[in-house]
């Protein structure tokens, strides 16, 4: 496992890296991502989803409203949950973010055969799906 947290370690420094000219951090990347691929998420999905506390996504949350890349909604089945989706502003700048993610994830995995990569993609599902 020591090698998973190594990776994970350089992974992490990576998306910091070529994220932060673009103003994110990973978190808010995520947060972005999740609400690309299913609109109107409650902060408690998105908490659930990116496996990070309530109040983490709630911060993550207001900084992301305050950049004007999310906007909040109310619920109409329930008024005390409010909705988050992106705005067009943060389509584009996710767009921008997973063009140099996808850069990174490049440079990565340039050392590894097809094959190499394939085993390490399902040696990690196969990880994920026990945890």
């Amino acid at each position: 496992m020591y090698l998973v947290k190594r990776a994970e370690t350089v992974v992490r420094s990576g998306l910091e890296a070529c994220l932060q000219p673009l103003g994110l951090t990973p978190r808010q990347y995520v947060t972005l991502s999740l609400l690309r691929d299913e609109r109107d998420q409650s902060s408690a999905d998105l908490a659930r989803k990116a496996g990070i506390t309530p109040q983490s996504v709630s911060e993550t949350i207001a900084t992301l409203a305050a950049k004007g890349l999310i906007e909040r909604l109310e619920n109409p089945d329930h008024r005390r949950i409010r909705m988050t989706r992106l705005t067009a502003a943060g389509e584009d700048l996710l767009k921008a973010c997973e063009a140099a993610v996808d850069g990174m994830e490049t440079v990565l995995l340039s050392g590894l055969s097809r094959d190499a990569l394939d085993g390490l993609r399902q040696a990690l599902r196969v990880i994920v799906k026990a945890g």
